[in-house]
């Protein structure tokens, strides 16, 4: 009797774990995921700090003061962002994929989406979709008149190196962001009785809400329907290689956009 109650709670445990997260978990290990971030963030502005406060010979009496000088032109130095962008993407992407290795339904990369292409008139339809935002936002800049802000001008005219900014902006954002949330939120919410609705919402809400810390309040009025059609092309497609190359095609444009405005 004993060995038979063992066998059944052993059963359940593996049906358990065969299962994603749930959207509680998938949500607390995503806020994880962002603490780890933050973290990085400021281990790797401290190294740059003290290399520059080490490079320049001042004693400890003016070191805190040089170093907080140093930390805040850092934050809108075009290539440490570029370099701390592609270290946090570099340090966290085995983490979420570990994540997702932990629920044994499928592989890793299944979990988060890496399973399956879209069909051609997804594609299709999807390229229409970027394609009318893009109108959409030109026509809302202008009637909201939101202006390039000052932190991205910032940004770009402190780059040494665009090619690394170009890298860690049109090619890693676009995997890295996907793969947390149109892949490892998506995955959790997606299997809860949030449903596909609550799913699409909320994976787009948190999407333009990390972006806040760069946007002012009008242009992540504008940034939302991008989310939602970037969201709508997990599900429609099946697969996260859409949303990928939905948002390379955004971000590729934004850049282009932004080294014509800034020449």
């Amino acid at each position: 009797m004993a060995t038979t109650v063992e066998s059944t709670q052993v059963e359940v445990m593996s049906n358990e774990i065969k299962k994603p997260w749930s959207a509680k978990a998938t949500l607390g290990l995503t806020l994880l995921i962002f603490i780890f971030y933050f973290l990085i963030s400021i281990i790797v502005l401290g190294i740059a700090a003290g290399i520059e406060i080490n490079a320049s010979g001042l004693n400890s009496e003016y070191a805190l003061d040089f170093g907080t000088d140093i930390s805040q032109k850092l934050a809108l130095d075009g290539d440490f962002n570029a370099i701390n962008y592609l270290l946090t993407a570099l340090c966290l992407s085995p983490i979420i994929f570990n994540f997702a290795n932990r629920r044994k339904i499928t592989t890793a990369a299944a979990y988060l989406g890496f399973d399956k292409w879209p069909d051609r008139a997804t594609f299709i339809n999807f390229n229409l979709a970027i394609f009318a935002y893009f109108i959409f936002s030109y026509f809302a800049s202008s009637a909201l008149s939101i202006k390039t802000p000052q932190s991205m001008i910032d940004i770009y005219n402190s780059t040494d190196y665009l090619w690394l900014l170009f890298i860690a902006v049109v090619i890693i954002a676009p995997v890295f962001e996907e793969l947390l949330f149109r892949g490892f939120i998506y995955k959790g919410l997606e299997s809860s009785p949030l449903g596909i609705v609550g799913t699409i919402i909320i994976t787009s809400v948190l999407f333009t809400m990390i972006h806040s810390g760069q946007y002012d309040l009008s242009i992540l009025l504008v940034l939302f329907p991008l989310a939602v059609i970037i969201s709508l092309s997990r599900y429609r497609s099946g697969g996260i290689y859409l949303p990928i190359y939905l948002h390379f095609v955004n971000n590729l444009y934004s850049a282009v956009h932004m080294y014509l405005f800034m020449n």
